[in-house]
């Protein structure tokens, strides 16, 4: 999809921090495709789901081996029934609490969870099989036996899953690491509480406020780190999991500011609730070191530069490369034959927090004019652009390249639009939460391109819709909602106007 012309932009390597560009130590920021500790538990429990799939499918196949022998084949009801059946239980498990986050590597917990949700599955199974009158269709023996290797395999499961965390906890691999906003007595309480915690591992980076006039609570006075101008900077020199803030609730407008200001970084922004929700222990409230937090801004932001989006975007990139191969060579010797000049044009964006790297398009205008210092968007009729240039623009084929950028992970297959380093510093510097487009990886598409934002963005009042859909897509991501998008952008390429 089309935001800018095809020009080089001698900028510096720089992360920018709103509202204007400030200059990083080269290398200093999170890379791309970086995994932070807060996401390893999500990927262990995910591979604990499909080995649980994996275990029952394994005792209905294999406890039929074992009553039967191979000498008799197994039905199709009598596949049915092991898929039915796994399908139970996984449902049931999930409803039991199974897999939630909190209780991994804790076996006891693990193990109680196990036996509610497999007894309320076997149950739900023999009542099902009772009330539609098939149950003694099936071996008794097959089932009992089917029961007992899951079990087994099951248990297994989660003994194995507790010694990789408990080693990647010594291994300080799974510490969450927090930093906090607001030096205040409820400020104090949360360090206190993090640190008497046993249940979890947490470290506390530091603390910052912007009032640092006022008298500070001496216990938090070695932890403080600054303002909340200096935490933008500091997060994006350094990996933090939370930003947990510690203001009453009462100080709403500082609040709101203080989100718009902290949604422009990369991380999880939690709220500490009121004293009261911390006398019931039990309430349903995500915790930090036995802290309870309610998320407020970039919860899905996790799962964006995580495994799933990462597979999705090899998957998908791999897939269309090896179809399009003879494609691109045709392009290729048509941009050869058409102007003088490279086949791949180069151009510096910024990507994931802010970080500056190539995007690479097949070439659509003049060696003269991409060479020009100045940005300039592309405008309908734009002389600039070459026969060949015209209908690749047209038809987005001079986007395909960016594949390659998916591949290196520099990009996602849907995503913000990148935009130009020199546009960057002028709108960041103009829209507030301009830079919460960088909080994932930019995409060859994306959800305000497919919504009618294609194109040139020649006033404020577009680009500010443009963010507003761009910050939408990321607080509502779901690869349901990918997929949505590329199926929009197949039909979008051949009927939108907006493309020159």
């Amino acid at each position: 999809m089309h935001n800018y012309s095809e020009q080089a932009v001698d900028l510096e390597d720089e992360i920018i921090a709103p509202p204007a560009a400030s200059k990083t130590e080269a290398g200093s920021y999170p890379a791309a495709d970086g995994q932070t500790n807060l996401q390893r538990l999500p990927v262990l429990m995910n591979i604990l789901k499909l080995a649980d799939v994996a275990a029952l499918l394994l005792a209905g196949f294999g406890a039929y081996l074992l009553r039967f022998g191979l000498e008799r084949d197994m039905s199709s009801d009598s596949h049915l029934f092991i898929y039915l059946s796994t399908l139970v239980t996984q449902v049931s498990l999930h409803l039991a609490g199974a897999y939630r986050n909190r209780g991994l590597g804790s076996l006891p917990s693990m193990l109680s969870s196990l036996f509610v949700g497999s007894a309320c599955a076997l149950c739900v199974v023999l009542l099902c099989g009772y009330l539609s009158r098939t149950l003694h269709e099936y071996s008794r023996v097959w089932i009992s036996l089917s029961v007992l290797l899951s079990g087994a395999l099951l248990v297994l499961n989660r003994i194995a899953i507790s010694q990789v965390v408990q080693r990647a906890r010594r291994a300080d691999r799974l510490t969450e690491t927090v930093v906090i906003v607001g030096a205040n007595e409820q400020a104090q309480k949360v360090v206190d509480t993090i640190a008497a915690s046993a249940r979890t591992n947490v470290r506390i980076l530091g603390v910052f406020d912007d009032r640092v006039e006022r008298e500070l609570p001496q216990a938090l006075r070695p932890h403080m780190l600054g303002s909340t101008d200096a935490l933008l900077q500091y997060i994006r020199r350094k990996r933090v999991d939370r930003v947990v803030v510690a203001l009453p609730w009462i100080a709403s407008e500082r609040i709101h500011a203080l989100l718009k200001k902290l949604r422009t970084v990369p991380v999880r922004i939690d709220l500490v609730p009121s004293d009261m929700v911390w006398r019931f222990p039990t309430i349903n409230m995500e915790r930090v070191g036995d802290v309870p937090v309610l998320t407020i801004a970039n919860g899905r932001i996790d799962e964006q530069i995580g495994l799933l989006k990462r597979a999705e975007d090899l998957i998908i990139s791999s897939a269309v490369l090896f179809l399009i191969t003879p494609l691109l060579l045709l392009i290729a010797l048509a941009i050869k034959l058409d102007s003088k000049g490279p086949v791949i044009f180069k151009q510096r964006r910024h990507g994931f927090n802010n970080a500056v790297f190539n995007v690479y398009k097949f070439r659509s205008m003049t060696v003269a004019d991409s060479a020009s210092p100045t940005v300039v968007q592309a405008t309908r009729n734009d002389r600039r652009v070459t026969a060949v240039g015209k209908f690749l623009r047209r038809s987005s084929l001079d986007e395909l390249p960016q594949l390659f950028n998916v591949l290196l992970g520099n990009m996602s297959i849907v995503g913000p639009r990148p935009h130009a380093v020199q546009h960057n510093v002028e709108y960041g510097s103009i829209i507030a939460e301009y830079f919460a487009r960088h909080n994932v990886k930019p995409g060859i598409t994306g959800w305000a391109q497919v919504s009618g934002l294609r194109g040139e963005t020649d006033t404020v009042d577009k680009m500010y819709r443009r963010v507003e859909y761009d910050l939408h897509y990321i607080e509502h991501w779901s690869l349901g909602l990918d997929l949505k998008i590329i199926l929009m952008t197949a039909i979008a390429v051949w009927s939108d106007p907006n493309a020159y």
